[in-house]
This record gives structure tokens, C-alpha cells and sequence, in this order.
């Protein structure tokens, strides 16, 4: 299987790329389930792209960029190759996300935009590298700030396909982002951009001429002016 390693779009928001990052180049593990991991960077912008400079890296980073004053999504590491925000099992998620916010305990989502943002990633990422646009767990359920949580340490990381969040992901891992996220707010809008945008790397079917095309004036005149007997035999003779 081969992944298209960079992204240019994702609905109507460019996928810029930011380069000098650092990052491993250990290969994603391409039979396990198709999934991503969705992060908070518990920071603003330019802090969070300070780290990234120097390690800890995802393949995206979405939110608002506070010196360009709008809600931006950068790709710091091709896909293919392993993100690195997680402590350990990074070549078991396809493509990690960090998104400029902050966890919260209680239900919530990201502002509009960066939401629109989020939203046409996970739908880019469903087309492009197959992962669904679902979650193990409904909405609410989430793992805690302890590596021996029981949810994050049930097994599903590495079993089911889809998004999970930081705090879905087992020992030794124990950050909680994005806590209390709606997830199915990111997913209704998700699926409604699917299927608008091109699947990278999809060669474009071009309408097959018709077989007039190819003839001449003289013929197409010929054709034209023929009696009913002449022009069936033609006709049939084209179609052979």
C-alpha cells in the first residue's frame, strides 16, 4: 500500500507545509487498523510550533495563528513515516493531529473555524488514508490523566480503526487531551465535506470520445445525406 505522504487540500483550506522539522523516519505499521490520533497543544500557536522545531512533532498542526490572524492547517511530517506526540506507539496511528486548544472536562468543541478546519482534515485523511470518520466510544467517554486508566488501556488502540484521542491511547501514555470532546459535532461536519474534495494521487477519468469524433466532414456529410438503407449500414459498421 502506498499513502500520498503530503497533502495540499483538505476542503477549502490550503495544507501548507512546514519544513526543518525534525522527525523519525520509522515506517508506519500499514496492517494495523487505519486510525489517527487528535491532540490538544494546550498552547497557543507559536509556542506550540516552537516545540515542534525541536521535537515531538505531528504529521498536522491546525488552529489560529495568532501573527497571521487566521486558522491555519500546516503539515510538519509526511505521512508514511511516524508522527512523534505520543510517548510510545506512534507507528500504530496513521497520521496524528495536534490542534491549538485546551482540554476540558466538560462536553465541548472548537470554535467554528477551527472546527471547519479539523473537520476537512478528518475528511482529506478518510479519503486519502482510509481512516473512518468514527471513534470506538461514543461521546463523553474518554481516558483520564493516569497511565493505568482501564479506558485507555482496553485494548481498542491498535484493534479499531478510526480517531482517538491522546487519552484513548494505553500506557505508558498518560495525557488526557482532548478530555470531553464532541466528537460527533467534528464527524456530522466532516461527512458533509466528503466526497466535495479530490482523493490525492486519484488519476481523473477523462469522457470517452464519442466514435464520430474521429471521422471526417466528407463522412459525417456522407452519413448525413445517406438513404435509410445506406446509413444502417454505416452505422453498423462504426459500432463493430
Amino acid at each position: 500500500m502506498t499513502l500520498a505522504p503530503w497533502l495540499t487540500k483538505a476542503g477549502a483550506f490550503d495544507v501548507e507545509h512546514v519544513g526543518g522539522i525534525p522527525h523519525f523516519n520509522q515506517t508506519i505499521d500499514l496492517d494495523a487498523p487505519p486510525a489517527a490520533v487528535l491532540h490538544t497543544t494546550e498552547g497557543n500557536w507559536a509556542g506550540s510550533m516552537s516545540v515542534f522545531k525541536q521535537h515531538y512533532a505531528p504529521h498536522f498542526m491546525v488552529g489560529y495563528d495568532e501573527t497571521e490572524g487566521r486558522v491555519r492547517i500546516v503539515q510538519l511530517v509526511q505521512v508514511g513515516t511516524i508522527g512523534a506526540a505520543l510517548v510510545t506507539h506512534n507507528w500504530l496511528a496513521r497520521v496524528q493531529v495536534e490542534v491549538i486548544g485546551f482540554s476540558k472536562e466538560t462536553p465541548w468543541v472548537f470554535d467554528d473555524e477551527t472546527a471547519a478546519a479539523v473537520a476537512s482534515l478528518m475528511a482529506a485523511c478518510k479519503d486519502a488514508y482510509g481512516i473512518p470518520l468514527s471513534r470506538p466510544w461514543p461521546d463523553g467517554v474518554y481516558g483520564k490523566a493516569t497511565a493505568l486508566d482501564p479506558h485507555r488501556n482496553a485494548g481498542q488502540f491498535g484493534r479499531d480503526a478510526g480517531w482517538f484521542g491522546h487519552g484513548d491511547v494505553p500506557s505508558p501514555d498518560s495525557h488526557w487531551d482532548p478530555g470531553n470532546l464532541q466528537w460527533s459535532v467534528l464527524f456530522a461536519k466532516a461527512e458533509a465535506i466528503d466526497g466535495k474534495q479530490p482523493i490525492p494521487g486519484t488519476p481523473v477519468a477523462l469522457a470517452r470520445p464519442c466514435a464520430c469524433a474521429a471521422l471526417d466532414q466528407d463522412l459525417i456529410y456522407a452519413v448525413e445525406h445517406a438513404d435509410a438503407a445506406t446509413k444502417a449500414a454505416i452505422m453498423k459498421a462504426l459500432a463493430a
